[in-house]
């Protein structure tokens, strides 16, 4: 059975689809055949890349955009209102049977989800609830500063509470840290979160200015970070079974 790898988030705009978008490419460039998915993606707007586009082309796969992303939806809002806005519903079944089909394509598919982990997809199911169907292990990013602990541990308690594997925790520099008082706080966050979390901890991650204007650079760039190198490291290991 080809591996999955579910990333999500602590919160939204955390830098889910940048972490994403650099393992894709990292583990291609380590040879290994990467497939990638955004189940449901709201705020879409024509003409402005899109978080699955920015996937697809990280990954350099041909798979169809709809398989890619099976719901897409241009309320910026959780996927449930973002439907309901469009007179839609979404389908886990459709998800399901995507997933499944990318699957049979590749040797590890990178599964990026939307907001965290209880952001509603339809009446009776949440992010978490779609992490157990897929039954993928999860990579959690998180922000590196004030606030980065709390945020990072009830997402982990959460997982841990469906008995689901956590691969690692990112922490991703969302803001630059221009004050001593930002510096330290950071420096707290990954400390405390490096003895607590109980999974390894990547990061701090560079702060990255217009990050959505020269996304692709910015990808390639990281893909040298000696912390995304471990990351990927850890990943094709998962995924070729020698962790």
């Amino acid at each position: 059975m080809t591996h999955g790898i579910f990333i999500t988030g602590t919160d939204t705009a955390v830098g889910k689809t940048l972490v994403t978008a650099v393992l894709a490419r990292g583990l291609k460039k380590r040879g290994l055949d990467v497939g990638v998915m955004k189940p449901v993606e709201t705020g879409v707007v024509r003409g402005r890349p899109s978080d699955a586009v920015r996937l697809i082309r990280a990954a350099q796969v041909s798979d169809a955009l709809d398989r890619v992303r099976p719901y897409a939806f241009r309320l910026p809002v959780a996927p449930l209102d973002a439907a309901r806005a469009e007179r839609r519903s979404i389908q886990m079944a459709a998800i399901m049977t995507a997933y499944r089909q990318l699957q049979s394509q590749h040797e590890v598919v990178l599964v990026e989800g939307a907001g965290g982990l209880h952001v509603p997809i339809t009446p009776t199911m949440d992010v978490l609830d779609l992490i157990e169907k897929l039954k993928a292990p999860v990579l959690v990013v998180g922000r590196v500063g004030l606030g980065g602990v709390n945020h990072a541990l009830l997402t982990l308690n959460a997982l841990r509470a469906r008995k689901i594997p956590v691969l690692a925790l990112v922490l991703n520099r969302t803001t630059p840290a221009k004050s001593t008082v930002a510096r330290r706080q950071e420096r707290s966050t990954v400390e405390l979160l490096r003895e607590s979390a109980g999974v390894p901890v990547i990061g701090p991650l560079p702060y990255r200015a217009g990050v959505d204007a020269r996304f692709e650079q910015v990808v390639e760039t990281l893909v040298a970070n000696s912390e995304m190198r471990k990351l990927t490291k850890l990943l094709l290991a998962f995924a070729r079974g020698t962790h």
